[in-house]
């Protein structure tokens, strides 16, 4: 088959396979030609608009709204990560923790159709927590590489979703059966994979693209006439799987938080703006009687220009009233001012994630003021700052809570310079990820080697530093060696004492770097 693209200044791209004419003509009957729709999203933490004006579940349920009036076969999807992380997931609601209740409630309301896992999907550590959020959607999950784990030697099963008539499979892929007003029908195809990253013990994962290998085989073996992917992929690895899926035209990706789109062979990967700042429309053109396809793509904006939805709104503002009532009894104050930026902070994923930041600077000079051991340096991964916001003006005790929804506390630890360096290494290397390592400015690089305080790292060396609580934990992307004991219970060799916040003392602030941050700012 041969494809032509054509991007257009509206951010509209037309794939056409094989030219072709398929000009609608009026008719009586079935004419052979139906059009399919898909709203995309990806990579959604936020349920109200940033403080940019930008996003908005609300809006984006307006949109859905109206492209169902144009056209109803149309499909909203989610392309992995929203049931963490986000402020209102970190809190509590009648004594229970909410770990993405909001968001589900919210993408039900909107009317979201698929999702696809993501990475975040497995946060928290509690299977129960992640159960309970599949049992609340109205929407179907798909993951065909990632199974779960019920008990030790039994063989992985699917995840599920709990109804009242019984258990209920995430499939690895589905077929619909698809009819237009007049009468055309076709049949749809649609398979989801996603990343390995997001690790726990009750999860374990196949080759992503020897799944969608598989399911696309099982589709063709069911005659369906148009495949797409709802993926959780690096864009590197969406392009290897679309270079392997030829005759799938379309896949909607997330994991990448910037909107992106490209043309690889037969195939288009396209992944919009993470908390809804835009989407994606696909609209695909099917004519049965040639078996040709037309796929056009526009990104949109998200912003005040669009109305919110009512229903949508509703599901927000219930949610971002509990928020507001549950920081203020976890001891923040949402309407405090830490400090007034004279300077915007820039602290969108695109910079954390790929360079030395302000925001970095500063959460690492908060972490040494707060350490009772006097460390070094101090280091914290970059995924750990979630707002993708830049924040100007009045900051809020919101607005932290907004950056570092996680929380987490900072250890004081005294480490070998073998391991010091090699963190540093690969923290460099994780650029672009969330395993990127924000350093304190004493920490410096001069021709691939690491010098502290214009010293080179001494491998033999005993260093005390200042280190995020979850980088103990090895679960941080390509930082596993980090890890302060092993899954059988071995001490890291390499790290020598690790000192920890005073869980009984509630004025030991370093059991929330939260709290750190704020400290400092009023301070300084």
């Amino acid at each position: 088959m041969r494809f032509i693209i054509k991007i257009t200044p509206f951010f509209a791209l037309l794939l056409v396979m094989q030219a072709c004419d398929t000009t609608r003509k009026a008719s009586s009957g079935d004419d052979g030609i139906i059009e399919i729709t898909f709203l995309q999203m990806n990579d959604v933490y936020e349920i109200s608009p940033l403080s940019d004006g930008t996003g908005g579940m609300s809006r984006v349920g307006t949109i859905r709204k109206e492209l169902i009036a144009q056209n109803q076969n149309t499909f909203t999807v989610l392309a992995g990560d929203f049931i963490s992380p986000s402020v209102i997931g970190s809190l509590k609601y009648q004594n229970v923790n909410i770990r993405g209740k909001q968001m589900i409630e919210v993408m039900n309301a909107l009317g979201v159709d698929w999702v696809t896992f993501g990475n975040h999907e497995f946060d928290y550590s509690k299977l129960s927590d992640l159960q309970a959020r599949i049992d609340e959607s109205n929407f179907l999950w798909m993951g065909a590489n990632a199974r779960l784990v019920t008990e030790a030697g039994a063989a992985p099963v699917p995840f599920f979703k709990n109804r009242p008539t019984g258990k209920t499979d995430c499939p690895d892929e589905i077929v619909l059966t698809v009819k237009d007003a007049d009468g055309t029908i076709i049949k749809l195809g649609l398979f989801g994979v996603l990343t390995d990253t997001g690790k726990k013990d009750w999860v374990t994962y196949t080759d992503w693209m020897e799944a969608a290998q598989k399911s696309r085989e099982k589709l063709r073996a069911q005659n369906v006439d148009v495949v797409v992917g709802l993926t959780h992929l690096l864009a590197a690895d969406d392009i290897k799987l679309a270079e392997a899926l030829p005759d799938v035209p379309l896949i909607m990706g997330g994991h990448d938080h910037e909107n992106q789109i490209h043309r690889v062979g037969n195939s288009v990967v396209a992944k919009a703006d993470a908390n809804a700042r835009t989407v994606y429309v696909h609209h695909i053109t099917y004519n049965k009687k040639t078996k040709k396809a037309t796929l056009t793509s526009e990104l949109r904006p998200v912003n005040g220009s669009i109305q919110d939805d009512p229903t949508t709104a509703a599901a927000v503002a219930k949610w971002e009233k509990i928020k507001t009532e549950s920081l203020t009894s976890s001891g923040f104050s949402p309407t405090t001012i830490v400090t007034t930026l004279t300077t915007p902070l820039d602290c969108r994923e695109t910079i954390v994630r790929n360079q030395q930041a302000p925001v970095g600077d500063l959460i690492t000079k908060s972490m040494l003021a707060a350490a009772k051991t006097k460390p070094e340096i101090a280091f914290f991964n970059a995924g750990s700052i979630r707002v993708d916001d830049v924040l100007t003006g009045p900051v809020y005790e919101l607005d932290i809570v907004r950056m570092l929804p996680f929380g987490g506390g900072i250890s004081e630890v005294e480490m070998t310079g073998a391991l010091l360096k090699r963190t540093l290494d690969v923290g460099k290397s994780n650029k672009g990820i969330g395993g990127y390592l924000q350093l304190s400015t004493n920490i410096t690089e001069n021709g691939g080697n690491w010098l502290i305080k214009q010293k080179a790292i001494d491998p033999a060396k005993m260093y005390r530093v200042a280190i995020a609580d979850f980088l103990l934990t090895g679960n941080e992307q390509n930082l596993g060696f980090l890890a302060a004991t092993d899954a059988a219970g071995k001490v890291n060799p390499d790290i020598k004492v690790i000192y920890r916040a005073d869980s009984n003392n509630k004025n030991d602030i370093r059991g929330d770097i939260r709290k750190v941050l704020i400290q400092y700012w009023k301070g300084k």
